[in-house]
């Protein structure tokens, strides 16, 4: 499966063939296009001056390029300008409002135009030369004349920037002379009902509303984001109504969601968060014709999933043939339908080599097509040609709801007619009449499972089942699932537990079950009982009478505009450090918690009480000390203004209690080295031994011994050497001690007594 980057970022920016930018993704179109049109040469610019008969006395090519922007934003010049304008002039700045796309690749703009019958050198000539378009160019082609990178080799890495004021130009016209021919009647009509996309970015929302997407530098999903995507069942899986298979689903979602702003970048990190919940009120209506218009111009996914021999770099020109080939079905009547072999034959006569999968030049396609003809995976060109009109018409445009197909009766022909969202997407029909509702039309299941029939679904009611319940399969029948995360999830995006009930009821084909509206009240009262707070301050103080002390001071002196929270026994929780009277508490003891824990803990000599330092001290230490050992009162209070010592004590009963929490003797000990700079002491590893606590552990053995004490050291060490007398002894216990067993007893006493040795066995 292929990976998921991120549109105009790194990655994608490979795949898509577009050059890294110099400008960020959100910056002020109208700023990138005077930067770029400054780094033209300051002869040109004055060329373009002199052309819209503008008077400049500017000497600096970035001075007077500013006033060429200014200029077109001014209304008489932008009337005048547009007056000007050819239908080819119009269809390539059209493109850019079409797509909604900031930038075009050059080598994309010309092989799109040329598909619409347009001479697309001389169309972006005259473009350049007026100063309505400019480049973003590599550094070595920095103050190049724009006209002259049109025949470069190096068209390929150079982005075309329309003036803003000039990308919206209502209806696009086409040279349709002669007209496109029509099929005659046909049968068997299929159209998706357009839902696919909406339910699966729903779905996409959701999963990055529960978690953001974290990236590279490179603006790369990292490898275990990646994969929650890519792994996910309900993202990935296959369009039931599919005619031609999409590849590289997740990829499609996951750009088309970037592009339509149902996911956005959080620049701090440069993580993907989900847009919040008012974008599905604020866009619900018109979610259908922004897909519509972010799939025209995605570049971050294509037809072609991987480079093939016939599309050795992921089908780049298919990318830019989108717009123009619904902009041919587009020229003829709502009621027409339209042959793939017609418009295929159209196109080769208008633009010979428009089927094409790859940017490259005569001898390189001669020598791909030798390689492909080797492994016999060789197309003609009219098998070629169709393949690529299935792909785009067939594959996306049908997914989203924008063309219908059908076959001709008498030649059973493919055949295509845009829809009505189609022919508004492409400017030349009114808005689409809406989808017909149905109010009931929710089957809610007492286990929390949903079946969602698609006949009752629209954009609205998506975004609102979204917030709330869990997409958990998208196909002919729709399942969600309520789940207690889903629910939180509801809470935090705004719904109430009596606005999901709402819902739930309003389409249910049947009352509730009692146990969705206990599951709910549930999970919601839960969810209750826990204040979140985006950001906040801990304050912590050496005993409860202090915090009080100093809470109920503050409070009186009205120094915060939020009420300061009383959080544990000895912490304030302040929501806005403003409102910390800093003059009054000593801030030395601030903690950095990205570093590494502090030692701040001492083993006593008994090796089971610690005592806890809180001039070193972090929040953290005491809830690790909480779960194998217990806090002793203390005896005193401390002086105002020195920090009290604490100490906790470690028992059978407390380790015990570890133990049941998962804790193992390596936890135990990486917990001490960390904490006191050393291993665990005996005592700890004495009553944490796996027999010590077991319950079927075997006893220790205990017997007595006999034990003779000598009247030297030295005495004993020859009764110890002496071969008659070394066998009858045992352990040696000290320097004048050792063990005698009870069998060897009367020997040792004959053999002593050989020696004029008496032992005395009273004592």
């Amino acid at each position: 499966m292929a990976s998921i980057p991120s549109p105009s970022t790194g990655a994608a920016a490979e795949r898509s063939g577009k050059p890294p930018s110099l400008f960020a993704e959100d910056a002020d179109p109208r700023f990138v296009f005077r930067s770029l049109l400054a780094r033209t040469p300051y002869a040109v610019l004055r060329a373009i001056a002199q052309l819209r008969n503008h008077e400049s006395e500017a000497t600096r090519a970035s001075t007077l390029a500013a006033e060429l922007t200014d200029q077109v934003d001014d209304p008489l010049t932008q009337a005048l300008l547009r007056k000007g304008l050819t239908d080819g002039d119009r269809l390539a700045l059209g493109l850019f409002g079409l797509t909604e796309a900031r930038s075009w690749p050059l080598a994309g703009l010309r092989h799109a135009l040329a598909a619409l019958a347009v001479d697309a050198d001389a169309v972006l000539i005259g473009l350049f030369r007026r100063g309505l378009l400019t480049v973003e160019a590599p550094v070595e082609f920095e103050g190049v004349d724009p006209t002259t990178l049109l025949v470069s080799s190096a068209a390929g890495e150079v982005e075309a920037w329309a003036h803003p004021a000039l990308i919206q130009g209502g209806r696009l016209r086409l040279p349709i002379d002669p007209p496109l021919a029509t099929a005659g009647p046909v049968a068997q009509v299929r159209e998706s009902d357009g839902l696919e996309p909406i339910l699966r970015l729903a779905a996409l929302w959701q999963r990055t509303g529960a978690g953001p997407l974290r990236r590279t530098q490179q603006g790369v999903l990292y490898k275990r984001d990646r994969e929650r995507i890519e792994d996910d069942g309900v993202l990935t899986a296959t369009i039931d109504d599919a005619i031609v298979e999409l590849p590289a689903l997740a990829t499609l979602w996951m750009g088309l969601a970037r592009r339509v702003g149902l996911i956005h970048v959080d620049r701090t990190d440069e993580s993907l968060h989900a847009a919040p919940a008012e974008f599905w009120t604020e866009n619900a209506v018109h979610l259908p014709q922004m897909i519509a218009s972010a799939w025209l111009g995605l570049r971050s996914w294509a037809e072609w999933a991987e480079p093939t021999p016939e599309a050795p770099s992921p089908g780049l020109p298919l990318i830019y043939l989108r717009p123009a080939v619904l902009l041919w079905l587009a020229t003829v009547e709502p009621e027409a339908w339209i042959a793939l072999d017609d418009l295929a034959a159209r196109l080769d006569a208008q633009a010979p080599g428009w089927e094409r999968v790859a940017f490259e030049d005569e001898a390189a396609a001669n020598a791909r097509r030798a390689r492909a003809a080797k492994r016999g995976q060789t197309f003609t060109k009219e098998a070629q040609a169709t393949r690529v009109l299935e792909r785009i018409l067939l594959g996306g445009a049908y997914a989203l709801g924008l063309v219908k197909v059908a076959e001709e009766q008498e030649s059973r022909r493919r055949v295509v007619q845009l829809t009505p969202l189609g022919r508004y997407v492409m400017a030349v029909g009114p808005p689409p009449p809406p989808r017909p509702t149905f109010d009931h039309f929710l089957f809610v299941q007492p286990n929390l499972e949903i079946i969602a029939y698609r006949q009752g679904l629209t954009p609205p009611i998506i975004g609102r089942l979204s917030r709330f319940a869990w997409w958990s399969k998208i196909g002919a029948a729709v399942e969600l699932r309520l789940t207690q995360e889903s629910i939180a999830l509801g809470l935090e995006w705004g719904f109430s537990a009596a606005q999901i009930l709402e819902v739930l009821a309003k389409h249910s084909q049947r009352a509730l079950p009692g146990s969705v509206k206990d599951a709910v009240d549930r999970w919601a009262d839960r969810r209750e009982q826990v204040t979140f707070y985006p950001s906040a301050t801990l304050i912590e103080f050496i005993a409860r009478a202090d915090r009080d002390q100093a809470l109920a001071t503050w409070t009186a002196e009205g120094v915060a505009r939020r009420p300061f929270v009383a959080v544990g026994d000895r912490f304030l929780l302040v929501e806005d450090a403003q409102d910390i009277p800093t003059g009054r508490i000593s801030t030395s003891a601030s903690r950095d918690y990205r570093l590494p824990p502090e030692r701040c803990v001492t083993a006593e000599a008994d090796g089971v009480t610690l005592t806890l330092d809180p001039a070193r001290s972090d929040l953290l230490v005491e809830a690790e000390l909480a779960r194998f050992a217990d806090e002793e009162p203390m005896a005193t209070s401390p002086t105002r203004g020195t920090a009290a010592r604490r100490r906790f004590t470690i028992s059978t009963a407390s380790l015990e209690r570890g133990v049941d929490a998962g804790m193992t003797l390596g936890v135990l000990s990486d917990w001490f080295r960390r904490r006191t700079g050393e291993g665990p002491p005996a005592a700890v590893r004495l009553m944490m031994r796996p027999s010590a606590l077991a319950a079927d552990a075997k006893p220790w053995p205990a017997r007595k011994l006999l034990v003779l004490t000598a009247p030297s050291a030295e005495v004993l060490d020859g009764v110890l050497q002496h071969p008659e007398t070394r066998p009858l002894l045992g352990d040696r216990l000290g320097p004048v001690s050792v063990v005698v067993p009870e069998a060897s007893l009367d020997r040792l006493r004959a053999a002593l007594k050989r020696f004029g040795v008496e032992f005395d066995q009273s004592s």
